[in-house]
C-alpha cells in the first residue's frame, strides 16, 4: 500500500522534533530536580565587575553560582579576593577549568590538571575545593565525560543561554536586549514553573551583562514564579569536596531579608577544619555524583512515543 506523502512528512517532522528533544548524556546536568527552579550561573570569572555583581544579587536576595577559572584567580590578586566575597554572600563557587581551553582537546592527564590547578587555586584563596565544573563552551565528550566522572564532578550544562558574549560588540543597550531573547521565548513566554526548571548561563565579565542583564533576568524570571537557586540545591549534590571548609554567610553581604544558603561540604566533612592556605590535595577519584534530570526521562519517553507514532504510520 503506497504511504501518502503528507503522512510520510508529518511523521518526518515528528521524528526529528522529537529527536531534537532527546537528553544529554545523563552526566552532564541540564535542568534542576524541583520544578519551578532557576539556578542563575555566571562563568568566566572572577572579573572586575564581580563586586558590583554581589551588590545586585544581595539586592535582590538571589543566590547564584559561579563558574570561575583559574588563571583569573591566581593571575590577578585584587580579583583573588573576591571568592571569600562571594561565599559570604551565600553564592556557590565551581570550577570553569584553569585556561578555559577545549577539554576534548586533551589528554586524561591533561584534563585532570586543569582541574586540579583550579582546585588548588580555589582552595588557596578560599578554602574550598568545588565539587561543580563546567567544561569551557559545553565541549565534554565522552572521555572528558568519564575523567570528571572519575574525580567525582558534576558536570554542569545549561539549558537556556543569555548569548551574551555574542553580544559585547553592540551598543551596551542593544546588547542587553538581544541577551534577553532566549530567556523571553524560552522562560517567560513558554514555560511553566510546576512542570519546568532552568540552568541559566550569563558571564560577569562583560559591563552591560553586569549593570543592564543581570537585574532584567532576575526580575523577570521571579515574575513568572519561578525561584532561584544554586547548583547544589537544583542538583542535589554538594557544592565542595573533601577537605573543603565553608565559611559561615556573612548578614552584611546578602539584604536584609533572610538568606537562603548552604555552607553544605562533602559527607563527613567538618565545617570547624582548619583550612591552610595554599595547601594541595590531589582530587581522588570518585562516584555517584552525576545528579538526577528527570526532564531528560521525560523527553525519552516522548522520544519513544514519537518513534513508535512513525513505526505506526510506516505499517499504515
Amino acid at each position: 500500500m503506497k504511504i501518502p506523502t503528507a503522512i510520510i512528512s508529518l511523521s518526518a517532522l515528528f521524528m526529528a522534533s522529537m529527536v531534537s528533544a532527546m537528553p544529554d548524556d545523563p552526566a552532564k546536568i541540564d535542568t534542576c530536580i524541583k520544578p519551578g527552579t532557576v539556578a542563575l550561573t555566571f562563568d568566566d570569572g572572577p572579573g572586575i565587575y564581580n563586586t558590583q555583581l554581589l551588590a545586585i544579587l544581595a539586592k535582590k536576595n538571589v543566590k547564584a553560582t559561579f563558574f570561575l577559572i583559574g588563571e583569573n584567580i591566581v593571575q590577578t590578586p585584587a580579583l583573588s579576593a573576591t571568592l571569600k566575597n562571594m561565599l559570604a554572600g551565600g553564592h556557590q563557587l565551581a570550577s570553569h577549568t584553569y585556561t578555559h581551553s577545549n577539554l576534548d582537546l586533551m589528554t586524561e592527564d591533561q584534563m585532570k590538571k586543569e582541574i586540579q590547578q583550579t582546585s588548588d587555586a580555589m582552595f588557596t584563596h578560599s578554602g574550598v575545593r568545588p565539587a561543580y565544573m563546567r567544561a569551557p563552551e559545553g565541549r565534554c565528550s565522552e572521555l572528558c565525560t568519564k575523567v570528571m566522572t572519575e574525580l567525582g564532578l558534576v558536570i554542569s550544562h545549561w539549558n537556556v543561554d543569555t548569548n551574551d558574549w555574542r553580544h559585547k560588540a553592540e551598543a551596551p543597550q542593544t546588547a542587553a536586549d538581544l541577551s534577553m531573547v532566549e530567556i523571553n521565548d524560552v522562560i517567560i513566554k513558554n514555560s511553566n514553573p510546576a512542570t519546568d526548571s532552568f540552568i541559566l548561563l550569563q558571564h560577569e565579565i562583560h559591563k552591560f551583562s553586569v549593570e543592564l542583564l543581570a537585574d532584567r533576568v532576575i526580575d523577570s524570571i521571579l515574575a513568572k514564579g519561578y525561584k532561584f537557586v544554586t547548583m547544589e540545591e537544583c542538583v542535589g549534590k554538594p557544592s565542595y569536596l573533601t577537605g573543603s571548609v565553608v565559611p559561615p554567610v556573612d548578614p552584611s553581604a546578602t539584604s536584609s531579608a533572610t538568606p537562603t544558603t548552604s555552607s553544605t561540604v562533602a559527607p563527613g566533612v567538618s565545617g570547624t577544619t582548619s583550612a591552610r592556605a595554599g595547601a594541595s590535595a590531589t582530587i581522588s577519584p570518585a562516584t555517584g555524583n552525576k545528579g538526577a534530570n528527570g526532564a531528560g526521562a521525560l523527553q525519552m519517553g516522548a522520544w519513544a512515543m514519537g518513534l513508535a507514532a512513525a513505526v505506526g504510520f510506516s505499517l499504515f
